[in-house]
């Protein structure tokens, strides 16, 4: 495959990542390679400028669409795009989903973006994502109206875990007495 030469933050701009994470890749796709291991792995860089590896546009271009197609990874984090996701899935697939398929376009292109709308930082939105929080009525109004996202169980995972604890202290109340 020749073609146009990118550097490192042109592939950077094409995944939709940090330069930092593309150098990450790099290394994990080279460790991958010494082990004769195989799977959407970063191409090597087809030349050297000065320090800066360049790399084949069609090669980036395959393994971009390849690492799209993945299958869910076995441990560690989900990849961001998994096909088929099913529509009873919990609330915060279908959020992340919805931003993976550009949804929220072009208000919400990323995460980020929907934490900034949000008015939320990183670490609150991460605890409503895993179901520490709840979220609020004007959240839920910001995510249905900008990314069309059902949120009717959006707090359910909380709502159970509360009920759950009541439920535990009413019984240990009831044991003391």
């Amino acid at each position: 495959m020749t073609g146009r030469h990118l550097t490192t933050a042109d592939v950077a701009e094409k995944l939709g990542v940090s330069v930092v994470a593309v150098y990450k890749m790099r290394s994990i796709s080279n460790k991958l390679r010494r082990a004769g291991q195989e799977g959407p792995l970063l191409p090597e860089p087809v030349a050297i400028e000065g320090n800066s590896p360049l790399y084949d546009e069609a090669a980036i271009d395959a393994f971009a669409q390849e690492r799209a197609r993945r299958a869910p990874s076995q441990r560690g984090r989900r990849p961001r795009l998994m096909p088929g996701l099913a529509r009873d899935a919990a609330f915060a697939e279908r959020l992340r989903a919805a931003i993976a398929d550009g949804a929220g376009a072009p208000e919400v292109p990323t995460q980020a973006a929907l934490i900034d709308l949000l008015g939320l930082n990183v670490v609150t939105f991460g605890e409503r994502m895993r179901g520490r929080t709840r979220w609020t009525d004007a959240e839920l109004e910001v995510i249905r109206r900008t990314l069309g996202v059902d949120t009717t169980d959006a707090n359910e995972v909380v709502d159970r875990a509360r009920a759950a604890k009541r439920q535990a202290r009413a019984a240990r109340s009831h044991a003391g007495s």
